[in-house]
């Protein structure tokens, strides 16, 4: 008996095509994981010391290293600039950023290159010097410039109790700088200070709790009247023709196309034509915030309705009917229940969108303290500041609400829906 013919032709395996959207799908994916592992890194989380002025001059590099004058028994932070082999300390050489106790009157900074641009930094500790104790306010005196603002935050050690802990400064000079203590504090004979991490300093700070505070209540009402209208519209465009859906379709999709700067100066033009009671209560007002979330995530919040109605048969509808029921009845009976999962979907989506918006809240709301400013607002402004710790400190907080967010939308059951 003889064997059967073999095939001429063999089915090609899947490997190479999923290994291809394994790479693709991955290398986004360690995009966005790389994106927040920066932002994670970058902030140092322990306290800093306040420092004082550089003692590295600037210039070139005329000798084979260049003395400079320290104080023995101060610490000082030493970073390492690119023309810079390291700094030299006692026959040791310091390399990379830290700090350090001086045990010398000199210490060398070592060249890289022959002729080369100075880069690198020395700056010494801070030391108070003197302290005052005054109607409850103390005044801290510090023997080089301290370099703190009002309103930012310091930690306090070894000063005794109604002293130890974070305070805010409120007032501040160059050598000198305040705050407010409890009530029956004593003097202190010693303090030390340094700056707590960028997020402590952003959760105390009276602006940024005014912003998380203004942030969370917009965009809950946002995505309350993001749902209200995007259930009615999204049924509509999904179980009806008729003559001009296809226009209307367009304007819908129009404020997710828009750059969203044009989205707040168009707002910002159309109350140019409001009544002026109107226009002067909600432009450059907390009302024109949700205003301008709403303009977007409203229209991520239609589509997203509309492709969950879609995905609902209408033959459940029509069953319905002619079981007694009246459109109504059957939209809150049948449809509704179904449409649970792009509900929540919807509502998930337009929150965390409200909450990055940006763009229309610069122009329509502005950015002031207090009175519009939003996190994305205060991102911005500590940016503006040169802040950039602040600014990271900020974007740390939106993440995790965002984060928050999507794991409890997720844990309730939410469904994928794909526009």
């Amino acid at each position: 008996m003889s064997d059967p013919p073999k095939p001429k032709y063999r089915v090609a395996s899947d490997k190479p095509f999923l290994i291809g959207l394994g790479v693709l799908a991955g290398s986004y994916l360690l995009i966005i994981g790389a994106m927040v592992f920066a932002d994670l890194v970058f902030l140092n989380y322990g306290d800093q010391l306040i420092l004082g002025n550089e003692r590295v001059q600037q210039g070139r590099y005329v000798e084979s290293a260049v003395p400079i004058r320290v104080e023995a028994g101060r610490t000082y932070h030493f970073r390492l600039g690119k023309n810079e082999v390291g700094l030299k300390h006692e026959g040791q050489m310091l390399a990379g950023e830290g700090l350090f106790k001086a045990n010398t009157d000199e210490v060398q900074l070592q060249p890289r290159i022959p002729n080369a641009p100075i880069t690198a930094s020395l700056r010494p500790e801070a030391r108070v010097i003197g302290i005052a104790l005054t109607n409850h306010v103390a005044t801290l005196t510090t023997d080089e410039p301290h370099g703190l603002l009002w309103g930012q935050f310091i930690r306090v050690h070894g000063a005794g109790a109604g002293w130890d802990g974070v305070h805010e400064i409120t007032d501040t000079t160059t050598n000198q700088l305040s705050l407010a203590l409890p009530e029956a504090t004593k003097v202190a004979t010693t303090v030390e200070l340094t700056k707590p991490n960028p997020l402590v300093q952003a959760l105390r700070s009276r602006d940024i709790q005014f912003s998380i505070m203004l942030s969370l209540i917009s965009c809950t009402i946002t995505t309350l009247l993001s749902i209200w209208v995007a259930v009615p519209i999204g049924y509509i465009m999904s179980r009806f023709d008729f003559r001009g859906k296809p226009l209307i379709d367009t304007l819908l999709d129009i404020p997710i196309v828009l750059p969203p700067l044009v989205v707040g100066l168009s707002l910002l033009i159309l109350f140019r034509y409001a009544p002026d009671w109107l226009s002067d209560s909600v432009v450059y007002k907390w009302p024109a915030v949700i205003l301008a979330q709403f303009m977007v995530a409203c229209a991520f919040a239609v589509r997203t309705m509309r492709v969950s109605f879609d995905q609902i048969p209408q033959r459940y509808e029509q069953v319905a009917l002619t079981l007694g029921c009246n459109r109504q009845q059957a939209f809150w009976r049948v449809i509704m229940p179904q449409a649970k999962g792009g509900l929540l979907a919807a509502a998930t989506l337009s929150w965390a969108r409200a909450l990055g918006e940006f763009g229309p809240i610069l122009v329509f709301a502005g950015a002031t303290r207090q009175k519009t400013e939003v996190l994305p607002t205060s991102a911005f402004l500590e940016l503006q500041a040169g802040r950039t710790e602040g600014m990271l400190a900020v974007s740390l907080i939106m993440i995790g609400a965002a984060v928050i967010v999507f794991l409890i939308a997720r844990t309730l059951g939410m469904k994928r829906i794909f526009a």
